[in-house]
């Protein structure tokens, strides 16, 4: 699918398709939901009468990196990606050096080798019928052909200093691709001396030959039985006399080409003489090493891939190959390879085009100094892009990639563009952005790998630094070391939206699960004072109903958090209240309360047990409430409960009865936090009782009387003092 646009509305060929419509929902960037139901027609799920089910199935894109084995790529390539940016953009230290991109490429390498060295050992210990042993061997084939990609990249391209001969590197990369020869070669030379009786014997020296690793086979060539017979030590001095070219030799080319014909011409001349008749396998040596074209078009069958041979072919006609000449002899090698194959090989040229896979392409490509071709084709690779995204960054970071002149870094350390590249990238900065960006927002979408996408997006692009905090809002989280890990990064990344949305939800499961405790702290760190709010109701509204203040120990330690929202501090300054009172200190609580009466943060549904409260401290025998505080409580009498009571009772009146959950119209204007018109129950839980109850005649009643008695004990007192 092309783009969400594109994808609003889709019919399909079914029979519930076609009646009631299939619709599409897209859930985050890499992810959508299809299910029918979605159509004009109708727009209604069906119901239970219908007899109809329903399927919802979420689309999204696969991450192979889920598997523990290669998981550790992930964390590794963003460690190497993350230092390249720092250096490239003068956040760390030694920032003002040249930057060795040859190295930081061979570090992207080594994690390939180390993920694949741990696939292979897991397939060895994996039993045959075991379903995840393709799995792996898929794996093992898909980051074994990145490897080798990678690996021709970093000295044909990245390697600034490869720009002279290329045949030296060519014959290193096909030797650590296809170690075999190599190997076979030193286990026989550690067996023993005979090895010539052994069947692999000459297939071995015939594939160092082919390799271009004339030392190791003349070492197998001195232990034959027949070493000492002249044949053998004219092949001897002809294999280590051989010319190669080297741009430290100090040899010009052309005089490094006239060393190689004539050498070429004698030992042409000796095979033609029959001086190796006795030895036609290494006779067939010598063919090769001389550059018979006859000799080599003969290898071609029994090589895996069409470039498997190609460097030694190389070696031994044209050294000194540059870069700019690699393009043709891979053309007309690969011509020769596949009207060989269609010679030879079963079922004619249908077959043989299924024998150029995708690999060979990619490696044709990268021979033919082709990056665009490249950079579409590493694109395809079936590793969530992977490759492309370190590729490309590595590349455009180079100065590889084509870039106008307002988009070039002014910075000493980066290269110039170099001519052998071929044809430039157009707009290579947006594709960059554009896979960092697709990247980051694939690893913003795993649980696992958030951080990570944070990353990259962070050097992606303006639209990549936008999409960081939309994407992190929809991480998701179960534990509170989640929550903790996702408000983190939205703090150091000043994303307070975030961390704030992080802590109301986890206050309202702690809210849903009863832990009242934990579901203030997430209310406070939310920083949001009408959130705290609305959850200091909820300690305050279970206390009215219940007589018990919840969690009164955590309440004590709030320390300057009650600063947050001015409910906070009346939740607080009741619990000092209550303390108190408990204590005996009678004086000081009735202080507290006076104070908190005319405080004006006071909630509207909370007089009723203010005043209760009040009732056992007007009654002492020797007045412990002032004449003028006493005046301050009867004011809040007639002005806060009166009015309370009064409403109740036109409630009633109205045939509403007594079990709404209704309060004094006041808390809908009252002014709390500095926001007006709050829902102060939007959270859970609901009380069963409703709060007004506590507000009867009986309680206002009690009130004046304990008021009149205080007041005119208190009088009594303060005009004797005073007399």
């Amino acid at each position: 699918m092309s783009s969400k646009e594109h994808g609003s509305d889709i019919k399909v060929p079914n029979t519930l398709g076609q009646q009631q419509g299939l619709n599409i929902a897209w859930i985050t960037d890499q992810q959508f939901a299809a299910y029918a139901f979605g159509n004009a027609k109708r727009n209604r799920p069906p119901t239970q009468g219908d007899g109809l089910s329903v399927d919802i199935n979420l689309v999204g894109a696969d991450l192979i990196f889920d598997d523990a084995t290669i998981r550790p790529m992930i964390t590794e390539a963003c460690r190497v990606f993350y230092g390249l940016q720092r250096l490239r953009y003068g956040l760390a230290e030694g920032s003002n050096k040249p930057i060795d991109y040859v190295k930081i490429s061979q570090k992207y390498r080594s994690i390939l080798r180390k993920s694949l060295e741990k696939m292979n050992l897991r397939v060895q210990e994996l039993p045959e019928n075991d379903p995840a042993l393709e799995a792996y061997r898929n794996l093992i084939s898909l980051f074994y052909s990145i490897e080798c990609t990678w690996h021709l990249l970093e000295f044909l391209v990245i390697d600034s200093n490869s720009s002279g001969a290329i045949v030296s590197s060519l014959l290193e990369w096909i030797r650590f691709h296809f170690p075999e020869p190599e190997r076979a070669a030193t286990e026989m030379l550690q067996s023993g001396r005979e090895l010539d009786k052994q069947d692999s014997y000459w297939p071995v020296v015939k594939g160092l030959v082919l390799q271009g690793q004339t030392t190791i086979a003349r070492a197998l060539l001195r232990v034959h039985t027949s070493s000492e017979t002249h044949c053998f030590q004219v092949a001897e001095q002809l294999l280590q006399s051989i010319p190669i070219y080297s741009v430290y030799s100090g040899l010009s080319v052309h005089r490094y080409k006239t060393q190689w014909q004539c050498w070429c011409d004698n030992v042409r001349t000796l095979v033609a003489a029959g001086s190796f008749g006795a030895e036609p396998k290494l006779e067939e040596l010598l063919r090769l090493v001389s550059g018979d074209r006859k000799a080599w078009m003969e290898q071609l069958r029994s090589s895996n891939c069409w470039y498997e041979y190609f460097p030694g072919y190389l070696l031994y006609t044209d050294s000194s190959c540059k870069y700019y000449q690699l393009g043709q002899y891979a053309n007309d090698w690969i011509a020769q390879y596949l009207a060989d194959w269609r010679a030879d090989g079963p079922g004619g040229g249908a077959s043989s085009e299924r024998q150029f896979k995708f690999l060979d392409k990619l490696v044709l490509s990268v021979m033919e100094n082709n990056l665009v071709n490249v950079l579409q084709q590493i694109q395809l690779f079936p590793d969530n892009r992977w490759f492309a995204v370190h590729m490309v960054d590595l590349l455009y970071h180079a100065g590889l990639l084509e870039m106008g002149a307002a988009d070039e870094p002014d910075d000493s350390t980066s290269p110039s563009k170099l001519s052998r590249t071929g044809a430039g990238v157009s707009d290579g900065k947006l594709v960059r952005e554009s896979l960092l960006f697709d990247y980051g927002c694939l690893l913003m979408s795993h649980s696992s790998f958030w951080q990570i996408g944070m990353d990259y997006l962070e050097f992606s692009s303006t639209e990549g630094l936008g999409a960081r905090e939309s994407l992190l809002a929809r991480v998701p989280f179960q534990t509170d070391r989640q929550a903790d890990r996702i408000i983190a990064v939205a703090r150091q990344n000043n994303y307070p939206e975030v961390a704030s949305e992080v802590c109301k939800v986890m206050t309202k499961r702690n809210l849903a699960q009863k832990n009242y405790g934990s579901a203030l702290d997430w209310a406070i760190s939310s920083r949001d004072s009408a959130y705290v709010r609305d959850v200091a109701n909820i300690f305050l509204e279970h206390y009215c109903n219940h007589g018990v203040l919840l969690c009164e120990k955590q309440i004590a330690h709030l320390g300057s958090k009650v600063f947050i929202s001015p409910r906070l501090v009346f939740l607080r300054t009741y619990y000092d209240f209550r303390k108190s009172y408990r204590e005996q200190a009678y004086a000081k609580a009735a202080e507290l309360l006076v104070r908190l009466m005319d405080s004006k943060i006071v909630p509207s549904y909370f007089w009723p047990c203010l005043m209760t409260d009040a009732i056992p401290l007007l009654e002492f025998k020797e007045p412990i409430i002032p004449s003028k505080e006493t005046y301050t409580i009867l004011e809040h009498l007639q002005l806060d409960l009166v009015p309370m009571l009064r409403h109740r009772q036109q409630k009633k009146l109205n045939g509403s009865g007594s079990g709404g959950g209704g309060r004094d119209s006041k808390m809908d204007t009252e002014q709390t936090d500095g926001k007006e018109g709050h829902d102060q129950t939007a959270l859970i839980p609901k009380f069963a009782s409703n709060l007004l109850n506590n507000c009867t005649e009986d309680l206002i009643k009690m009130l004046r009387l304990a008021c009149a008695r205080n007041l005119a004990r208190a009088i009594i007192i303060e005009n004797t003092a005073s007399g």
